[in-house]
């Protein structure tokens, strides 16, 4: 195990000193490239005292978001320090160009946004060093399948969950209940079902506390949004800043990041950062911030909801995943006949059991059908199962359903 670590260390190192020498030393220089160079685009932010520094923080913020794109949130998270180490402090060394798109003043701090363009390969060439491994994205046209209305539907079923982890965030509160307000006034304006922000603050504190016994291995909001049935939960956090003064005019900026998870997994569906550049209002810093907000959140909210919903299309060609109750079975014997009836549908492709308590378990089923199919099939598997008389349909709401024997 040394002697691989000290390979891989060695191997890094040579990375760097090619990509060094091929900068120059040059401050933020810039590769010329040909035409052909393979490009990809990512927006960055930096703050710092000294601009250079900014600019430097910018460019590693973008090329981390290129890495996770190419690579996926969970590898980036794994070999967070070789790539801080490696390849985030040399990322100029992987530019073909930048436009600093907004540079904005605050207090001592300058805050600089960015837009810069990566050569393709030569961040593969690094990740590759790094034992780092590109997942690989297959566009498929799903247009042709049997199964693509029916997957459409699903997908306009989704519900959402928009929120913030209370105690892993930069924003302060009321700038993030403002960006769960706008995300959510754009699922309500395209008819998406998603969760009320009041709904959250009343379960909030239960599911904290479960988040504080599980000593932070899962996501507070991925609790929550499992407890709510929603399929999809957007995290939001960014930083929102005084711009400064000039006149009557109050100046503000604000660069806003928006994650969307599975909530059944964890697993990313996509990032995305708006950025509202300096903004000036004559009306107050607070309006001139709350401005900057809404306007990030805007550029944000449309792509995230996009990378999301492609990645729930692919996820249910395996099948429409529903999350399924049963409540008020009173033992072992009978929940085995619910799971055989669910198994034995026309359409049954997977089954997960999530929980199971006394009384109620909770599962993940993968059916290839529209809900009420499989909510009819289940039923009549059970007409003729002892126990099974008054089973019936408690609540049905979006890719949930609840089944329960009525009283």
């Amino acid at each position: 195990m040394a002697i691989k670590k000290t390979l891989l260390t060695a191997a890094a190192a040579a990375l760097i000193l090619t990509l060094v020498f091929a900068v120059g030393c040059s401050k933020k220089g810039v590769k010329t490239a040909g035409p052909d160079a393979e490009r990809i685009v990512q927006n960055g932010v930096g703050k710092s005292k000294k601009f250079d520094d900014a600019l430097d923080m910018a460019f590693q913020d973008a090329l981390r978001k290129v890495v996770i794109d190419l690579a996926g949130p969970e590898q980036e998270e794994a070999k967070r320090d070789e790539l801080n180490t490696y390849m985030y402090t040399i990322s100029e060394t992987f530019i073909l160009s930048y436009e600093v798109t907004d540079k904005v003043k605050a207090d001592r701090q300058t805050i600089v946004y960015a837009r810069v363009a990566f050569d393709k390969v030569k961040v593969e060439d690094g990740l590759g060093t790094l034992g780092i491994e590109i997942t690989k994205k297959e566009e498929k046209d799903y247009s042709e399948s049997p199964h693509a209305e029916l997957i459409e539907e699903a997908i306009d079923n989704l519900i959402y969950l928009v929120y913030f982890e209370p105690d892993k965030k930069r924003i302060e509160d009321e700038y993030a209940r403002l960006c769960v307000n706008r995300v959510n006034n754009y699922l309500a304006n395209r008819g998406y079902e998603y969760v009320d922000l009041a709904r959250i603050t009343e379960i909030r504190d239960e599911y904290y506390k479960l988040y504080e016994e599980t000593q932070g291995s899962v996501s507070v909001v991925q609790l929550i949004a499992q407890a709510l049935n929603a399929d999809v939960y957007i995290v939001v956090d960014g930083i929102v800043e005084d711009a400064g003064k000039e006149g009557d005019i109050h100046f503000a900026s604000a660069s806003i990041d928006l994650k969307a998870f599975e909530s059944a997994t964890g697993r990313g569906l996509g990032t995305e950062t708006g950025y509202s550049g300096k903004l000036g209002l004559a009306s107050g810093m607070d309006a001139a911030k709350r401005k900057g907000v809404e306007v990030a959140v805007e550029k944000a909210t449309e792509p995230v909801i996009d990378l999301s919903r492609d990645y729930m299309i692919k996820a249910f060609e395996e099948g429409i995943r529903y999350e399924v109750v049963a409540q008020g079975i009173p033992d072992y014997k009978m929940l085995r006949v619910f799971t055989d009836a669910v198994r034995e549908t026309s359409d049954f492709r997977r089954l997960k059991e999530v929980s199971a308590a006394s009384g109620q378990a909770r599962y993940y089923v993968n059916y290839m059908g529209r809900k009420t199919e499989f909510i009819d099939e289940v039923l009549d598997n059970l007409s003729n199962e002892a126990g099974f008389e008054n089973f019936t349909v408690i609540v049905s709401r979006g890719n949930a359903v609840i089944f329960g024997i009525e009283e």
